[in-house]
């Protein structure tokens, strides 16, 4: 088992300019980093003991965060699950029933497809 230390969330990067749309800029930065896993892996750049290392690193890294995106499009899905049946019991319109059912649907396979992702990390014996 190694020591190595927990890793971190990638920075985000700074703006120069500290006007609204560069505050709306690292909004919309924060939250796809805290929806997708965007900028958690290194790119291979170098020999093949380089690489390995690499593929180490980024595998520590997403066992790591893995369970985090799962648990957050679960909630995400659950909540949205609940919008659409608290729609289609107060008899809405069909056309926001679709608008509510179209994310709610996205969250369930991103929730499912992150969570096995964790658990194929988690029983890897590598």
């Amino acid at each position: 088992m190694s020591t190595s230390p927990i890793p971190q969330t990638p920075p985000i990067p700074e703006v120069s300019d500290e006007g609204s749309a560069a505050a709306g800029q690292r909004f919309r930065h924060s939250l796809r980093r805290y929806l997708l896993p965007v900028g958690l892996c290194d790119a291979p750049c170098g020999d093949v003991f380089m690489d390995h290392t690499l593929l180490q690193r980024n595998k520590q890294t997403l066992k790591r965060w893995m369970p985090h995106y799962a648990r957050v499009h679960t909630v995400l899905a659950a909540g949205l699950l609940g919008v659409c049946t608290g729609a289609n019991a107060a008899q809405a319109p069909g056309w926001l029933l679709v608008a509510a059912a179209v994310p709610t649907v996205g969250a369930m396979v991103l929730a499912v497809v992150f969570g096995s992702i964790a658990l194929v990390l988690r029983l890897d014996n590598d």
